[in-house]
């Protein structure tokens, strides 16, 4: 094996350690997906350029990053499973890597109401809308025919 060989591969072995013990750690990595559509605005200006990621092996959590919205909205969760949404919870960023941390709550149901306000929300099999304090999002389940 040449020496150029020999320093790919224990960089190559190295990388995987370092990932290893990345998520030995509790770190939960984002991946962006395609599979939800989401259009979200305020008052009359509606857009459609949010981010959607998901954490690894599930693929009913999801997080949303709406560029647009004013700060307080920009980072949302929602969990098909369970059937909530929640603010915040501002992932964190290694270079352009989202990731989790074990323990990272999700920010602040919009049920709670002593928090949040008024705010409305439904699910059904296709996706999830919600809408307060001049906010209204709708994402919803993109299907492959």
């Amino acid at each position: 094996m040449t020496l150029g060989a020999k320093i790919l591969v224990i960089a190559a072995v190295l990388c995987l350690i370092v990932w290893g013990v990345f998520l030995a750690t509790g770190a939960q990595p984002l991946f962006k997906t395609g599979s939800l559509q989401v259009i979200y605005g305020e008052h009359e200006d509606f857009f459609i350029d949010a981010e959607v990621y998901r954490k690894a092996r599930n693929h009913t959590y999801y997080i949303l990053h709406l560029p647009r919205a004013r700060s307080a909205y920009r980072w949302w969760a929602i969990d098909f499973n369970d059937m909530t949404i929640a603010v915040g919870g501002t992932p964190h960023s290694l270079g352009p890597r989202k990731y989790l941390l074990r323990g990272d709550h999700g920010g602040i149901k919009i049920d709670d109401s002593a928090k949040m306000g008024d705010w409305f929300w439904h699910f059904d099999d296709s996706g999830a809308a919600f809408s307060g304090n001049g906010f209204t999002c709708s994402v919803r389940k993109i299907t492959n025919k």
